[in-house]
C-alpha cells in the first residue's frame, strides 16, 4: 500500500538543491534502511528498538493514538509516536554527500523529510483543537503565585513519593512545564543512580516527561539536558528530550545559537546519531548566521562526523560576507576549531588572512600570537599575513612586551620561509633589547630561525653579541638538543663559537645528549654534530679539528625521489657536457664530508677513470671537478629567490673542497622536459655561471678523521 505511488518532492535547504525522485523502486530502496525485515521472517518490516526514535511531541507517528491534551498532564497517556530516518543525497556544485535526515510518516503512504521549513503537519480535530486551546487559555491565566507555591511544596520533599503526591494533588490548570522541570529537577537530586531506573519506568515520571516535551521551551530542554550529562544511566528520558529537539531543528523551531547549544549538549550526552541531523536547521537558517553567532557555529565542527562537510560549506558562504565585522575573540575561536578538526579551507583562511591585515593595529598581543599560532598550525600563510606582521613591527618593534609573540612570528617565518627584513630585524632589536627576560628554553627559538632563512641582520654585531652572551650564561640550563641546533645555527651563518667547542665536545655533556634525546632524533642530532666539526674544521683556521672519529658504518642515506627522476631524465644532456659517461659520477658522497644527506651531491664532473672513488688533493686540485646541485623549490624561501641557510653552507663546503658548483632549479628543469633546446640551453648556461672553488684558508687542518 506504501508504494501505490510516485512521489516527487524538492526541498531547498539554504542554498541546497536536494531532489527527491522517488519510484516504486527507488523509494523502497532509500528507506529500507530503516524499515528492513528480520532476514527469515515474512509479513511487514519489523523495527528494532536501536532503529526507533520515540517523540512524544508533535508527531503523528505509524499509528496515532488519540489526540493527548497537552495541558493535562494528569490524564495523558504517553504518545507510542515513532520517528524513523534515512540518508539523502545533497548535491552543491560538484560536491555529493549523502547526509542523514528525519522521516515522518505523516499519512497512510507518503513520506516526508524534515529538511525545511515548510512542514506538513496531520490535520487536528476540532475537538482536539478546542481542548488545546482551552489548555493554552488556563495555561496562561495561572496565576504566577499559586506555581511558585506548588514549586515551594516540591522543594520541601525529601523523596520522589513526595514530588509524585504534590504533583497528583494539583489542579490540571497548575501543573505548567515550570512545575514539571522543577519536580525533574528534585527527582534527580533525591534519588540514588539505581532507583532512578525504576522512577523512569513509571507512568507518572513519564508524565513528567512528556509535560516538558510538550509545553516547555527549547531552552528549559537544554538546560534540564545539561544536567542529565551526569545522569547517562536514564537513556529513556535523554532520548525523548534529545528528539524532541531534532524534532523542532527538522522544524525550524530553533535559533543558531539553540542548534548549537543541542549539538553540545548531546555530544555530552553520547548521543551522536541525533547530532547529525541538525546540519538541515543550520542550512535553513544561513541568513540568520552573523558576526556575532558564526564562532559557535564554527565550534561545533569538531563534534560532527558525517554533516561536518555540509555544514563547513555553509561557513564558507557566510564568512565572506562576515569577515570584516567579526571580533578578535570570534576569530580566534573560529580558527581555533579548524585547528582541532585539521581543516584549512582556503576561503575561510584566506577570508581571516584578510580579517588579520585589515584589524593587525587593534588586535593584543596575545591575541595577534593565539591567531598567529592558529595559521602555523594550519599550515597556511599568504602576502596578506606577511604584509601584516611588517607592518606590525614596523609600529611596535621594541614596544612588544610579550616574548611569546616574538617567538611566534619566529617559528611562522621559519614554518614558511618568510625572509622578510622588516621583521626579523624588528625580532632581533626586541631580543637585543629584552635579553635580560629570555627564558633560556626559547633561546632556541629566537636564534634558529634566522640561521634556516640564511638571514643576518643588520645590527649584527650586537645580535651575535647578545646571543653569545645569553649562551654562555645560561649553557647548563638550555636542552642539549637546543645546544647543538644553536652551534648549527652559528656554523649557517658563518660564525665560529669557538669559545663553546670545549663544552660541546666534552663526555659529560655529551652523555646528557644521549640521556635527554629521545631515539627516534638520536641519528638527527648526531648528524648535525657531525656537520657542525666538518665546517668548523673546513672554515675555520684556529679550529683544531676534526674531534670526531670518522664514521665507518653503513648507512642509508635519504634523498629525494623527485631529485633523482629529474636528474636520471637529464642524464644523457649531462654526460654530453661533461664529455662522456666515464666523466660523470650520479649521488654520491665525497671521501672528506661525513655521510649525510647533506652532503649527497647529485652530480659530479671529474676527469675520466676516477668512477665513484674521489681522493682529492684540497691544496692543489682546485676549479678541476664540478658538483652539480638540484634545488627544490622548499629549498629557497617564500619568494623563491634564496636559499635556505643549509644549502647555502652545503654549496660553501663544497667550494671549500675545492669544487665548483652548479645549481639547478627543480621547478625550472620539470617545467622544461618536454623542450629539449631550451632544456639544454639552460643546462649550458648554468655550466657557465658555476660558482668557481673558494680559497684554501692558511693553517686549516688537513680533512682527515682519526680512527
Amino acid at each position: 500500500k506504501m508504494m501505490r505511488k510516485n512521489i516527487t518532492q524538492v526541498r531547498r535547504v539554504g542554498p541546497y538543491i536536494t531532489a527527491f525522485k522517488m519510484s516504486v523502486g527507488c523509494l523502497w530502496t532509500g528507506i529500507w534502511r530503516s524499515f528492513r525485515t528480520v532476514r527469515g521472517t515474512s509479513g511487514p518490516p519489523v523495527l528494532h528498538e536501536s532503529q526507533r526514535c520515540s517523540f512524544s511531541s508533535r508527531d503523528s507517528g505509524d499509528t496515532p493514538p488519540p489526540p493527548p491534551k497537552p495541558a493535562t498532564p494528569k490524564n495523558a497517556k504517553p504518545c507510542k509516536s515513532f520517528v524513523r530516518n534515512t540518508t539523502i543525497l545533497v548535491q552543491q556544485r560538484c560536491d555529493i554527500q549523502e547526509l542523514p535526515v528525519v522521516v515522518r510518516k505523516i499519512a497512510e503512504d507518503e513520506f516526508i523529510s524534515f529538511v525545511s521549513d515548510k512542514i506538513i503537519c496531520p490535520p487536528i480535530s476540532p475537538g482536539d483543537g478546542k481542548a488545546r486551546n482551552a489548555g493554552n487559555t488556563s495555561t496562561g491565566q495561572e496565576p504566577l503565585e499559586e506555581e511558585m507555591e506548588i514549586i515551594k511544596k516540591i522543594d520541601d520533599c525529601r523523596s520522589t513519593k513526595g514530588v509524585l503526591t504534590v504533583l497528583f494533588n494539583q489542579n490540571d490548570a497548575n501543573y505548567g512545564p515550570n512545575i514539571a522541570i522543577r519536580a525533574m529537577e528534585k527527582i534527580l537530586s533525591v534519588e540514588s543512580l539505581l532507583e532512578l531506573k525504576e522512577v523512569e519506568r513509571s507512568q507518572e515520571f513519564e508524565r513528567i516527561i512528556n509535560c516538558i516535551v510538550y509545553n516547555a521551551e527549547s531552552k528549559a530542554i537544554l538546560d534540564l539536558l545539561e544536567e542529565l550529562r551526569s545522569y547517562l544511566e536514564l537513556p529513556r528520558t535523554i532520548d525523548m528530550l534529545g528528539n524532541e529537539l531534532v524534532y523542532r531543528c527538522a522544524e525550524n523551531a530553533l535559533t543558531i545559537e539553540e542548534c548549537c547549544d543541542a549539538i553540545e549538549v548531546l555530544t555530552q550526552c553520547r548521543r551522536p546519531e541525533m547530532v547529525e541531523k541538525f546540519w538541515s536547521g543550520l542550512a535553513d537558517k544561513e541568513k540568520f548566521i552573523t558576526e556575532r553567532n558564526v564562532h559557535f557555529v564554527f565550534a561545533m565542527l569538531p563534534y560532527l562526523k558525517i554533516s561536518r562537510r555540509a555544514v563547513l560549506a555553509v561557513l564558507e558562504r557566510r564568512i565572506t560576507m562576515l569577515w570584516w565585522q567579526m571580533a578578535p575573540n570570534a576569530t580566534i575561536e573560529v580558527l581555533q576549531s579548524l585547528v582541532v578538526c585539521k581543516l584549512s579551507p582556503y576561503r575561510v583562511t584566506q577570508s581571516l588572512a584578510r580579517w588579520l591585515n585589515t584589524n593587525i593595529h587593534s588586535v593584543s598581543e596575545d591575541q595577534l600570537g593565539a591567531i598567529l599560532e592558529a595559521f602555523t598550525n594550519l599550515v597556511y600563510s599568504d602576502t596578506q599575513i606577511e604584509r601584516a606582521l611588517e607592518r606590525y613591527m614596523k609600529a611596535k618593534g621594541v614596544k612588544v612586551t610579550s616574548q611569546n609573540l616574538i617567538v611566534t612570528i619566529l617559528c611562522h617565518c621559519q614554518e614558511f620561509r618568510l625572509r622578510n627584513g622588516h621583521i626579523l630585524n624588528g625580532c632581533s632589536e626586541f631580543l637585543i633589547a629584552n635579553h635580560a627576560l629570555v627564558e633560556p628554553g626559547y633561546l632556541r627559538a629566537y636564534f634558529y630561525p634566522f640561521g634556516a632563512l640564511d638571514f643576518v641582520p643588520s645590527n649584527a654585531t650586537k645580535f651575535f653579541d647578545t646571543i653569545n652572551m645569553l649562551v654562555d650564561l645560561h649553557f647548563g640550563k638550555i636542552p642539549p638538543t637546543d645546544v647543538i641546533d644553536i652551534m648549527f645555527t652559528y656554523l649557517c651563518l658563518e660564525r665560529f663559537p669557538l669559545n663553546f667547542v670545549n663544552r660541546i665536545f666534552n663526555p659529560y655533556f655529551l652523555d646528557v645528549l644521549h640521556a635527554k634525546t629521545q631515539p627516534e632524533r638520536m641519528d638527527i642530532v648526531r648528524g648535525k654534530l657531525k656537520l657542525f666539526d666538518t665546517g668548523l674544521t673546513l672554515e675555520c683556521a684556529d679550529y683544531d679539528g676534526p674531534l670526531l672519529p670518522r664514521d665507518h658504518s653503513a648507512k642509508a642515506v635519504f634523498h629525494d625521489g623527485r631529485i633523482k627522476r629529474i636528474v636520471n631524465y637529464i642524464t644523457s644532456d649531462l654526460e654530453e657536457l661533461a664529455g662522456g659517461a666515464e666523466c660523470m659520477t650520479k649521488f654520491s658522497v665525497l671521501q672528506h664530508l661525513p655521510v649525510n644527506s647533506l652532503y649527497l651531491v647529485d652530480v659530479i664532473f671529474h676527469p675520466p677513470g676516477l668512477g665513484n672513488i674521489f681522493t682529492i688533493n684540497t691544496m692543489k686540485e682546485r676549479n678541476i671537478n664540478v658538483a652539480v646541485l638540484v634545488h627544490l623549490p622548499e629549498y629557497y624561501d617564500s619568494t623563491g629567490t634564496y636559499l635556505s641557510g643549509s644549502q647555502v653552507m652545503r654549496i660553501r663546503h663544497l667550494r671549500r673542497l675545492g669544487l665548483k658548483v652548479v645549481t639547478l632549479r627543480f621547478d625550472t628543469l620539470h617545467k622544461l622536459k618536454i623542450h629539449p633546446k631550451e632544456l639544454r640551453q639552460y643546462l649550458v648556461e648554468r655550466i657557465k655561471n658555476a660558482q668557481e672553488a673558494l680559497p684554501a684558508l692558511e693553517g686549516i687542518a688537513p680533512l682527515t678523521r682519526s680512527s
